[in-house]
């Protein structure tokens, strides 16, 4: 069987041209807006808001990362206190997100009133932005096609429910602003070509990602940096120097953006304590169980996305026909080279040191679903189910075996991994909880504590709605958690006691801690009331 083969795709994700010659895809690019494209981005719009608003403000429960951002927004909006509250004095944000995140719930609080879907609403707006502008990078490095399929892959093909970028952007969490600003600065260098004041936005737009999450710093750094040695090995001094520029610029600019925040809140807030131990827990795990359940996440529940950067990557290295190398503009493809060596360094990271939490892994899943998309874009020439059958068919028949009989193959196989997939995440998915338990307690404490009643829990969901003050563990005690975990012998030495709290109330992270099971067990607090998920507790001799 002979199938002339499609047109080429940059970073080497292309197929040999025909012997008539075929004109480069890069060159029909079409760079105005279309109407396929404000349909497109019409229904992304519809899918992200308008699935978002439903039950916005029950669906997932409150949890402990988002407790944390909305109490020092709630504080900061209520006494101009930047941080939290302990025993009703201030106190540093604890574990609370980078100040983007913080600020941006807190603007929501300022406008709608402070709630939890006024919290999450903003979630939903990065969540939207960052998909926009994964299609707008991915539309122009690429094609249309290989856009649209992107956001197909991560929106109908669950990479896990728990981190879904339609669940996970409806949180108050940092991943979602954090992938829009990065995505926001590739965005910029493409529009650099023409107009040098790009590199400025997208130098801004870094400087914001970067302070929005720190867990960005060593990817962005390893993208620019490889870049700049790719750029180097090609004699391409030019882009070196750009590349070298921008991140410059970035770090300075998220200094810069530090400098100015501490300065202006100077006098309403105070010093984040120290967590030593964190990294070591986070983000060099070496449990070997861990390691195998990552690399098994990766190898066999997102294949797609190993198999694309690994395509991508092997493309990028091999040696370019003239023809491509003339049709391709530097821009893009830099841009290109960027979002590969980001995306395989974080995924990388995530599979051999990482604590294997799935969350870790968004945005280099993220990054890579243009990269997966082109594979099968190039795979199937063009999202051809008819080219698909006839290869795939060729190569059952034992004929000759050749390389679009192989990519049939892989695509095949990777759409019954993908549906697979889909299956069990979708008996995974768990049946709609929300936040009556919630509302529930803070009704029982306000009715059955005096208003100077000290709370001590380590549930900090209920931050956002306590009238009344309340105490929980240090952050150190965080690590010391995670680590017991890991390490059995590593100790936890928090005493909820120590506060002298009059009630203690134990939720999902306080039963997950476990620092409170001693104290049921050595008869020190008792049980008063089971309002849902949550057990409500009292020291005892506390009368």
């Amino acid at each position: 069987m002979s199938i002339a083969p499609r047109d080429p795709l940059p970073l080497g994700l292309d197929l040999e041209p025909a012997a008539t010659g075929s004109p480069n895809l890069m060159s029909r690019i079409e760079r105005a807006p279309t109407t396929t494209d404000f349909i497109t981005v019409g229904l992304l719009l519809l899918v992200v808001i308008g699935s978002g608003l439903v039950h916005l403000d029950s669906f997932p429960p409150l949890w402990f990362d988002e407790g944390w951002t909305v109490c020092v927004a709630r504080t900061w909006v209520e006494t101009g206190h930047h941080g939290c509250l302990l025993r009703g004095e201030p106190a540093p944000p604890s574990l609370a997100a980078h100040f983007p995140v913080i600020a941006s719930v807190a603007a929501s609080f300022k406008l709608f009133g402070i709630g939890i879907w006024q919290a999450r609403v903003v979630g939903l707006l990065y969540t939207f932005g960052a998909l926009l502008l994964l299609y707008i990078v991915a539309r122009r490095i690429y094609s249309r096609p290989v856009a649209i399929a992107a956001l197909l892959l991560l929106i109908v093909v669950p990479l896990k429910w728990s981190i879904h970028p339609l669940f996970i952007g409806r949180q108050v969490l940092g991943e979602m602003p954090m992938l829009c600003f990065l995505l926001a600065g590739f965005a910029c260098v493409l529009r650099s070509e023409k107009q040098r004041g790009w590199l400025a936005a997208a130098i801004v737009c870094w400087s914001l990602a970067w302070w929005t999450k720190g867990q960005l710093a060593p990817f962005f750094v390893a993208s620019l940096t490889g870049t700049a040695m790719w750029a180097g090995l090609r004699g391409d001094w030019f882009t070196l120097r750009r590349v070298a520029v921008l991140l410059g610029g970035s770090w300075a600019g998220y200094r810069l953006l530090v400098a100015t925040k501490d300065l202006l809140l100077a006098g309403h807030t105070m010093p984040h304590p120290p967590v030593d131990g964190m990294t070591e827990v986070i983000a060099l795990v070496l449990v070997p169980s861990i390691r195998l359940e990552t690399i098994r996440h990766m190898l066999a529940t997102w294949p797609e996305y190993t198999i694309g950067l690994g395509y991508a990557a092997w493309g990028l290295w091999r040696p370019a026909s003239s023809s491509r190398s003339r049709s391709i503009e530097p821009v893009e493809r830099t841009v290109g080279v960027m979002l590969l060596i980001l995306s395989i360094s974080w995924l990388a990271w995530f599979a051999f040191l990482c604590a294997g939490e799935p969350r870790y892994a968004v945005p280099g899943l993220f990054i890579a679903a243009p990269f997966a998309a082109a594979m099968l874009y190039e795979f199937t020439h063009g999202f051809s189910v008819t080219f698909l059958w006839r290869a795939l068919s060729a190569l059952l028949r034992t004929r000759p075996i050749t390389r679009e009989g192989i990519q049939a193959a892989v695509v095949v196989a990777l759409l019954a991994v993908m549906g697979w997939v889909a299956i069990q995440e979708r008996y995974a998915f768990r049946a709609r909880e929300d936040e009556r338990d919630l509302f529930a307690l803070t009704d029982y404490l306000r009715a059955t504590t005096p208003s100077t009643a000290l709370i001590e829990t380590y549930d900090s969901e209920l931050f956002l709605f306590l009238d009344r003050p309340y105490t929980y563990a240090p952050p150190k005690v965080l690590v010391d958690v995670i680590g017991h975990e890991q390490y059995p012998e590593w100790p936890v030495t928090y005493d909820p006691l120590e506060a002298k709290p009059d009630v203690l109330v134990v939720g999902e992270y306080g039963r997950w801690a476990g620092f409170y099971k001693p104290l049921i067990q050595q008869g020190r607090i008792r049980l008063v009331a089971t309002i849902g998920r949550y057990q409500v507790y009292e020291p005892v001799g506390s009368e």
